[in-house]
């Protein structure tokens, strides 16, 4: 593929997963989508980053434009079989970012105040959703990276290495795919200091945090096709 239409890179991505039922997880996906499963269970993901270098094609960096921070929160879907991410929020700091992604890509983005700290061997992040019309979410974390993981699990690999992400729109599925090269991981440790972004998400203190971190992977993205 070289009709690519953006390229950004992503950094300082720590990756917070937990298993859910996936029959729960069904009941919360549009049709014809289907929940994605290993070894039995659905996973939800968290997902904090900082996007930079972000450009579109024919078009140089926009100095206001071209980085932001964001947060996700996501799972995995398939569609024909073919195996994806399914976004249920993508919170970000630009609100010019926020609009393009709500309007040209039919994401759910959402405006917020968000901060970093990028350490050497600690971040803190931060994000309180404003969004007009939209009800409040926030989340507090810190994290730290591990040792690089010269050969990741199979579940690291399938929560990880996706490349293509479904939206909605008016009750069509869009498929938008991307490339990068395959993620360098490291285990990773986080703090979790107050959170109302995954209350109705399953996560919970009982549960064990599945936790990954990665430095940086350069992305290119296409053309969104219409499935259905």
């Amino acid at each position: 593929m070289s009709n690519w239409t953006m390229k950004q890179t992503w950094s300082n991505l720590l990756f917070v997963h937990w298993p859910v039922s996936a029959e729960w997880l069904q009941a919360l996906l549009p049709d014809p989508l289907k929940a994605d499963t290993y070894e039995g269970s659905a996973w939800i993901g968290l997902v904090p980053f900082k996007m930079e270098k972000i450009r579109f094609r024919g078009l140089p960096e926009v100095p206001l434009l071209s980085s932001l921070l964001e947060l996700n929160v996501r799972t995995y879907v398939t569609y024909n079989g073919k195996p994806g991410v399914y976004f249920f929020s993508l919170d970000a700091s630009h609100p010019i970012g926020v609009w393009i992604a709500r309007t040209f890509f039919h994401l759910p983005y959402f405006h917020s105040q968000m901060r970093a700290e990028f350490q050497p061997n600690e971040i803190s992040f931060s994000s309180r959703r404003i969004h007009k019309g939209e009800p409040p979410a926030q989340l507090r974390l810190t994290y730290r990276p591990g040792p690089v993981k010269t050969q990741p699990e199979p579940l690291d690999l399938w929560l990880t290495e996706r490349y293509c992400l479904y939206t909605v729109k008016n009750r069509k599925i869009y498929r938008g795919d991307l490339k990068h090269a395959p993620w360098s991981l490291q285990d990773g440790t986080c703090e979790i200091l107050s959170d109302t972004m995954t209350r109705d998400f399953g996560r919970s203190e009982q549960k064990t945090l599945h936790i990954l971190y990665s430095k940086a992977v350069e992305t290119e993205f296409f053309p969104f096709v219409k499935l259905c």
